[in-house]
């Protein structure tokens, strides 16, 4: 597991200074990384952005890994803040084995709840392209399984796929389960991977409110349908099954 980037304990009154210059220096890191990449984005970049010294950024982090991790850092714990309470709502519903529609309306609600998160959260355009590039191999090797294995994210993706799994009647860590799972929140992540040539297509300068609400009906639409297709799918096998086993001869 990747060690969590340096969080230096500031003293004597100085603490909330000290946050502030720290929550800058990531503000600023993570718009220049999402632009330039780790490689193109210097230190010196970095702390001039940020309106700091150069020796600020070896203070807090020790170095651009030490910036890049609390960068990813930064962005799970928003993300976690903001993805909780549907994801307990996922939890809860499968734990009491609710009904199939309601299965399939958490599922849209976790979909719903990210992309409001892409599209509303304060400086979330910067990290779209910083996630893009983390995504893509970019960046130290230590960040991606940072990003990859914190608790939240593992938790997320366990309740989308046990939901998917429950409504194909199939185990959540079954490979055609993991695949249908990926793909369908592949609907709203697609729009942080490529958001440039996305907006570029539809000729959109921006996702405001009418325009996500527009990507959130359309996404809704098709995961309910798809979810649906594979209820039936699920219950047209066992009928299936049913009829085979009431079908075979019995033996004396």
């Amino acid at each position: 597991m990747a060690s969590a980037a340096k969080h230096r304990h500031v003293v004597e009154g100085g603490y909330a200074r000290g946050e502030e210059t720290r929550a800058r220096i990531v503000t600023a890191a993570l718009k220049l990384f999402g632009e330039r990449g780790f490689e193109g984005a210097s230190t010196r970049d970095i702390a001039t952005a940020a309106g700091v010294n150069a020796p600020a950024l070896q203070y807090y982090f020790d170095n651009k890994e030490g910036v890049y991790l609390a960068c990813v850092e930064h962005i799970v714990a928003r993300m976690s803040e903001y993805m909780a309470e549907v994801t307990e709502q996922g939890e809860q519903a499968l734990g009491r084995n609710a009904a199939d529609e309601e299965l399939i309306e958490v599922f849209c609600a976790i979909q719903m709840r990210l992309a409001e998160f892409m599209f509303t959260v304060k400086d979330t355009a910067n990290w779209r392209l910083f996630i893009a590039r983390l995504q893509s191999g970019e960046g130290p090797p230590a960040s991606f399984e940072l990003f990859q294995q914190n608790r939240w994210k593992k938790r997320l993706s366990l309740v989308t796929s046990t939901l998917v799994g429950r409504l194909r009647g199939q185990a959540p860590d079954d490979e055609e389960t993991l695949i249908r799972t990926m793909t369908l929140t592949g609907q709203v992540t697609v729009f942080q991977f490529a958001p440039r040539s996305l907006l570029a297509r539809l000729n959109w300068d921006a996702v405001d409110s009418e325009r996500l609400a527009l990507l959130q009906r359309i996404i809704r639409e098709q995961t309910v349908a798809l979810l649906r297709w594979l209820v039936a799918a699920r219950d047209a096998e066992v009928g299936r099954r049913t009829v085979r086993s009431t079908s075979r001869p019995s033996r004396r």
